[in-house]
């Protein structure tokens, strides 16, 4: 390709010139240049929370649309050099043979024109497509990427997505953009003193999009940080350092947008949505539709039953509850009812005076009920509890007292019961094993969390648990992902928890973990376990993510066409082409 085939392209024609003033030529092959493993490791810590942040919200979304084709997630830093990079092995070894691999400098001086050092020059979306690289030895791949800005406005890093180059659309841009966006929006949730957070949308169904305006405030309402969007809907640019109250209109119904307010990391706050930043969920819809559920109840006069299949987490949510309940001074204190001794189930839950009964302590036992005083007390498998026992927890619920065994004083108990179970308990009311009064006292709301198998992001909680137990950068294979994703898991979280566990400690050290890695016992779990590529699948999912974001984008901006440009890195003759294939522009 020649130059003059490029002048309509400005960036592109600047940057080969750039190329050539570097002493480039297009048959060269580039230096590899890259960091030593000791200088790669030691950046990849300093830059932990942001691998962290893709990791959690762009990786989803990549190997949902990506997984089954020749394409990898890379991140660099803001020098241009690989710390993170997701995707299909074979690929990758593909990849090395032009350096694009970890510790490596893609700098557009080193490298030529390619995505990830020009953007870094430009600062804004590229897309080098096969023969618009400098190098002829690139022309094999195309790449799209997009460069990642901190709440200051300071570039931090860049996030591409480069596959082989027949396979590579602008819709790939889009992707991205879609992911940094993601990205940038979740580090505001990371400012120091951030005590709000204000989503703004020109309309409900935006506030939660990924495309909507963010606004950080601290604690007397002054504004630290906002995202792009924000600024385009208020059309006051940056707005830093003002106050809420100057730049957000009260009432909302004088507004050409309206928001939403939620603290962050607020002592008080007790119902707000749960984010992917938290460890329950990475945004499964129904398990937020539990969590809110649950979490509305949780400091109510309420009973709250928890079902689930065994290993879905239900501990975990009940820890997350109490965690973020105005009992969370208080003692959780977890009973499995299924584990206690049938003939001590009673003294265990509800104490014991000195000399009870045969063997009973001479001081006498306070009982879980009471040691849950001011907290809450969580029976899991409640099915288990024996019928007298469910008498006894009845007058418990009743009379919000409890009588110790042996003893003819009742004491006032202060406390939240909630109950969960894998059993179908309406079944066991019916065959007379579980008592009906209590059933209706326990279940003022039920909840059922989804199976590991049904959730929506089976992806970034395998990564999750993996980041718990792996080394710092290490990353699963893409057989081996496909592999997880396809297993049906009848253990859930746990299951999967203690294979990744095993795996990580026979891959320490390795750079990738892979289905070698696995022990005989485990890989026999999953050797059958590989998915069928869908491509056709894929592609229709792409544009349809594609034709989200574009309408999504295109409404957060109420309908400007240059700003959505720009958010997307498209140009407007584009996004012109694709609104009215959509029917939206005439």
């Amino acid at each position: 390709m020649q130059l003059q085939q490029l002048s309509h392209i400005n960036w592109l024609v600047n940057s080969w010139q750039r190329s050539e003033q570097a002493g480039l030529t297009q048959q060269s092959r580039a230096q590899d240049i890259r960091l030593s493993d000791n200088k790669l490791k030691e950046r990849r810590q300093e830059l932990a929370g942001l691998i962290d942040t893709v990791s959690r919200f762009a990786l989803p979304l990549f190997y949902q649309l990506f997984a089954h084709s020749d394409s990898r997630l890379i991140l660099t830093d803001q020098h241009g050099v690989i710390i993170g990079s997701w995707g299909q092995a074979r690929f990758r070894e593909k990849l090395s043979q032009i350096a694009l691999s970890s510790g490596a400098c893609w700098q557009e001086p080193i490298k030529g024109t390619n995505a990830i050092g020009t953007a870094l020059i430009e600062q804004k979306p590229i897309s080098v497509i096969g023969e618009q690289h400098f190098i002829q030895h690139h022309h094999f791949i195309s790449c799209s990427a997009s460069p990642i800005f901190d709440y200051t406005g300071l570039l931090i890093g860049v996030l591409d997505i480069t596959s082989e180059q027949q396979k590579h659309t602008l819709s790939t841009q889009v992707v991205v953009q879609n992911m940094v966006q993601l990205v940038e929006n979740q580090l505001l949730n990371q400012i120091p003193h951030g005590h709000v957070r204000i989503d703004l949308a020109c309309e409900p169904s935006l506030l939660s999009s990924g495309w909507q305006g963010v606004i950080i405030a601290d604690e007397s309402g002054q504004i630290l940080a906002h995202n792009q969007v924000a600024g385009q809907l208020l059309a006051q640019g940056r707005v830093i350092g003002q106050s809420v109250e100057q730049v957000l209109p009260r009432p909302q119904t004088h507004a050409s947008f309206i928001y939403t307010t939620t603290p962050l990391h607020s002592k008080q706050h007790r119902t707000r949505a749960l984010t992917p930043a938290s460890d329950l969920h990475f945004g499964d819809a129904e398990m937020e539709r539990c969590w809110q559920q649950a979490n509305r109840v949780i400091d109510k006069d309420i009973r709250l039953l928890i079902l689930g299949q065994t290993g879905v987490g239900k501990n975990e949510f009940v820890k997350a509850l109490h965690k973020n309940s105005q009992r969370k001074n208080g003692p959780l204190v977890a009973v499995n009812c299924g584990a206690l001794a049938k003939e001590l189930v009673e003294a265990e839950l509800f104490g014991y005076v000195a000399g009870a009964f045969t063997g009973a302590s001479h001081k006498g036992y306070q009982g879980k009920v009471r040691l849950a005083d001011k907290g809450i007390l969580f029976l899991d498998e409640i099915a288990d509890l024996p019928l007298d026992a469910q008498s006894r927890l009845l007058h418990v619920l009743q009379d919000k007292t409890v009588l110790p065994v042996g003893s003819n004083h009742a004491t006032k108990v202060d406390i939240q019961i909630i109950a969960a179970t894998h059993k179908n308990l309406e079944q066991m009311v019916t065959q007379g094993m579980f008592r009906q009064d209590l059933y209706y006292r326990l279940s003022d709301l039920v909840v059922e969390l989804p199976s590991f198998q049904q959730r929506q992001d089976r992806q970034a909680l395998i990564h999750h648990i993996h980041r718990r137990y792996s080394d710092v950068g290490q990353q699963i294979c893409g057989d081996l992902m496909q592999r997880l994703l396809a297993y049906h898991w009848p253990g859930n979280l746990r299951e999967l928890d203690s294979l990744i566990k095993v795996a990580s400690l026979m891959a320490e050290g390795e750079g990738v973990l892979t289905f070698n890695h696995l022990p005989t016992h485990l890989a026999q779990k999953l050797s059958h376990a590989a998915p069928i590529a869908a491509e056709d699948d894929q592609q229709k999912d792409i544009k349809s993510t594609v034709e989200a974001s574009l309408l999504k984008t295109y409404q957060a901006t109420q309908g400007n066409i240059s700003q959505t440009s720009r958010l997307l890195g498209l140009s407007r003759n584009t996004i012109y082409r694709k609104l009215k294939a959509l029917g939206i522009l005439k």
